[in-house]
């Protein structure tokens, strides 16, 4: 087993800062714990030592959360880590996650210290991710994890775009010998949702002291519904206006939209070669395939969206995503002339194709295809670094961190329209019945479909350089300064980020510890480029209704006409202050309040429709009745909140020791201004509203303002049994109209997992997420609805599905 050694000059990992896995298995002391994020230097940092505030989740944290996938065992672990675990379409099978209350796109994920890649899978739950591609922390496999060390702080000054609420850094395993291997099975209480999953993780040495590490993840997760039965008529009164025999006998559990059915490989290695004491070259790398399927929302016979010919009793299309994902890493450290250099290169590809199944494009008539290939994403990240750090003397306290850095970076984003068939209108008229004379719906149902004026395509060049200084100008106060210079060859064009840090220890148990920065976020390329055809519900007084609906590209003619302009940088202010205390050796506190200030917010418009859209869809050669949306610097807001992370450890003797933790997250986001409707769509309709209630309630009422864990590891012989008990606070679901709003309750969720070793090496745990069973309210569509959706409704902090159990084998050697 290495110990971590990356030198301080990549963007995260520094020279002295060595978290030992095993230190970490036999203690688990995640507040204690070394750590290699949030400031350079060459004195070793812990959590309850860092100048900013900081989380580790060690390996074995991770896999006691008993969570086939990375977001969920980290939404379970962190107070301030949320992720939306309910959604439609893309957004069930890449779903969105939030850190300090700001969505995905404003976290900067990195692996070893490195830039990681986003997703070509646009998340369009404006709740979470408001329409981005953020990183998709499910294609990095969890066997591969040594830790996870998540920053809590603005860190742009210091790493570049996207760091506004924080760095989640995912440090990989050195093993050079040994190795483990897992199987787990679980399902939902209902027998539904079931989940087997194979981990395998095994270390092989190198010459002079270098190892190669492997990993692989696989996973099947079955699909969970939640619906409830459809009421009124499937089909057409029969011509004497009596009612069809099938309505007796009609099965009306027919929605499909809920877990979907995922298939998932991931693969990747970590590895160094030390070619002499001043030279190392490292790599690493992952390989990710996922397979889903996710179901839709039924469509009834006694509709224009059928064809009687194909289905006769209606369907639910299924959503398919064929996604394809790898990061490769590769690069040299080493000491020349005192400094230490880290040179490297970074790329990741993304890749996802759309389809839909047991579907039809009611326009093409009894010939219409029921599969469709719909359209292709796909985003590249190529990311060059080369960092440099040196400690000098300078008569002070400690020594002088003197820190510098370049970083090249190339990204492109494209979306491609694949089968024409899928948003043809083939200009079918119902021959004959009820409908006769009408024309049939356009477009693939259940499906996301891109025309080939959707389609399209970005890239641009990033580059950057940055200053970081740490020092400590008396024993008991350290300074860290950092500057970062960044330009762009898009609309994004310059931008200037600083930060300063200060720690002071009053005593070796106390300390007080504070950060002012500002920061930014570039429009990312998707928000940009993304544009939709789409049939979907919106609800609208309280009563889902069926729409069809556009994502409209920002740069398109369409946009403009409804007032669009190019996207600005999202612009931060960041203030941090909180304390460190060690109350006795046993017991660590940290307690941090932070203020997160965001002018020129981005996010999705909300629905545009009426005569005046119409009119302006048909002045662009567009037929009438869609409802648009568009993305634009939508708002500006202030985030402010608090984070408490304590820890206690009790010997109690022959009854074994625990490990007690509380942990708790506020956080509020306020509107401070909007930006006002423009003149176009004013002069559209009096009522248009660009970022109307409902948008502007996804910014600050659907994510709970707090969120409670309280937890407990106990070991006593061999067993190990780890308990947490997390409090979700309400949420709010906005309508147009404020009679509709619908809020659910706050929620207390129980996990329990129990394992017992065998043998030495040979463990076997029993355990269960949500172990009472406790169901979100439900309290959707108080004013009726007919189409059987679930009553919990979309905007569930925790998994709407209920209790889960699972069991779990797992073998060292």
């Amino acid at each position: 087993m290495k110990s971590i050694s990356y030198l301080p000059l990549a963007p995260l990992l520094f020279a002295g800062y060595a978290l030992s896995a095993a230190q970490a298995a036999d203690d688990d002391k995640t507040l204690d714990a070394v750590i290699v994020t949030g400031s350079r230097g060459s004195e070793a940092r812990t959590v309850t030592s860092s100048p900013a505030p900081i989380d580790v989740i060690s390996a074995q944290q991770l896999e006691k959360t008993g969570s086939s996938s990375l977001r969920t065992a980290l939404e379970k672990t962190l107070p301030s880590f949320s992720q939306r675990p309910s959604g439609t379409s893309n957004d069930s099978i890449a779903r969105p996650y939030s850190l300090r209350g700001l969505n995905g796109s404003n976290v900067l994920v990195l692996v070893n210290g490195k830039r990681r890649h986003n997703s070509a899978v646009i998340n369009l739950d404006s709740t979470a991710a408001y329409g981005t591609n953020p990183v998709d922390l499910d294609m990095i496999p969890i066997s591969a994890i040594d830790h996870v060390e998540v920053l809590r702080d603005g860190a742009s000054a210091q790493y570049g775009s996207d760091a506004i609420a924080g760095v989640i850094n995912i440090i990989l395993k050195q093993n050079d010998n040994g190795g483990s291997v897992s199987t787990s099975y679980g399902e939902y209480y209902k027998g539904d949702g079931g989940t087997i999953r194979q981990t395998l993780n095994k270390g092989l040495s190198l010459p002079n002291d270098g190892f190669f590490n492997l990993s692989l993840d696989a996973k099947s997760q079955q699909t969970a519904v939640r619906a409830r039965d459809a009421t009124g008529s499937f089909y057409y009164k029969q011509p004497d206006g009596s009612a069809d025999p099938r309505e007796a006998t009609a099965d009306k559990d027919v929605q499909k939209n809920g877990l979907p059915k995922i298939q998932a490989i991931n693969v990747g290695y970590n590895a160094e070669l030390p070619l002499s004491d001043d030279l190392t070259l490292y790599s690493f790398s992952t390989l990710s395939q996922r397979d889903a399927r996710g179901g839709q929302n039924f469509r009834r016979p006694n509709s224009t969206n059928i064809i009687p010919q194909i289905y006769p009793d209606g369907t639910a299309p299924f959503y398919t995503l064929k996604e394809d994902d790898y990061q490769v890493a590769a690069g040299a450290k080493g000491l020349a002339a005192n400094w230490n250099w880290d040179l490297s290169s970074t790329f990741g590809r993304d890749k996802g194709h759309s389809g839909a199944d047991d579907t039809l494009n009611a326009s093409l008539g009894p010939s219409s295809p029921t599969h469709f290939n719909t359209y292709t994403s796909e985003f590249d990240q190529w990311t060059n670094n080369l960092d440099v750090t040196r400690a000098f003397e300078v008569g002070l306290a400690k020594p002088m961190q003197v820190s510098w850095g370049l970083e090249y970076r190339h990204e492109r984003y494209k979306t491609v329209s694949d089968d024409e068939l899928s948003y043809l209108n083939g200009g079918y008229i119902y021959p004959s019945g009820p409908l006769a004379g009408q024309p049939a719906a356009v477009g693939a149902q259940g499906a996301i479909t891109l025309t080939p004026d959707d389609a399209g395509q970005a890239s641009r060049n990033s580059y950057a350089s940055y200053v970081d200084l740490g020092f400590n100008p008396t024993e008991k106060l350290y300074v860290g300064v950092a500057g970062r210079f960044e330009k762009y060859d898009d609309s994004s064009g310059d931008t200037r980020s600083g930060k300063l840090a200060l720690r002071y220890d009053f005593t070796p148990t106390f300390a007080i510890r504070g950060t002012v920065s500002n920061g930014f976020r570039a429009p990312s390329l998707s928000q940009s480029v993304y544009a939709q055809t789409s049939n979907q519900y919106n609800t609208v007084n309280g009563v889902a209704q069926f729409i069809q609906a556009k994502t409209v590209r920002v740069d398109s003619q369409l946009a403009k006409a409804l007032g669009a302009t190019d996207l600005s940088p999202e612009k931060s202010q960041n203030l941090s202050l909180g304390f460190t205390y060690k109350p006795v050796p046993q017991a660590n506190v940290t307690l941090d309040a932070y203020q997160i200030a965001i002018k020129d917010r981005i996010a999705l418009t909300g629905f545009l429709s009426g005569k005046g859209v119409d009119q302006i869809l048909q002045a662009e050669g567009f037929a009438p009745g869609y409802q648009l949306k568009y993305f634009t610097n939508a708002a500006d807001t202030t985030t402010r909140g608090i984070d408490l992370v304590t820890d206690y450890r009790v010997d109690y003797g022959q009854y074994g020791n625990v490990k007690y933790g509380l942990a708790f997250n506020y956080n509020k986001t306020q509107l401070d201004s909007i930006k006002s409707t423009p003149a176009a769509l004013t002069a559209a309709g009096s009522n248009l509203v660009l970022f109307d209630r409902v948008a502007q309630g996804y910014l600050t009422v659907a994510n709970p303002k707090t969120k409670l864990i309280l937890s407990s590891d106990w070991n006593i012989g061999k067993f190990d049994i780890n308990t947490s008990v997390t409090r979700y606070d309400k949420v709010t679901a906005r309508d147009t109209n404020p009679t509709y709003d619908v809020t659910y309750g706050a929620k207390w969720l129980t996990d329990l997992d129990i394992a017992y070793g065998l043998t030495k090496d040979l463990t076997v745990a029993v355990g269960a997420n949500n172990l009472f069973n406790v169901r979100a309210d439900n309290n959707a569509f108080p004013q009726g609805d007919i189409n059987g959706f679930p009553r919990f409704g979309s905007i569930s902090p925790f998994d709407p599905y209920g209790g889960f159990w699972y069991t779990r084998l797992a073998y060292n050697f």
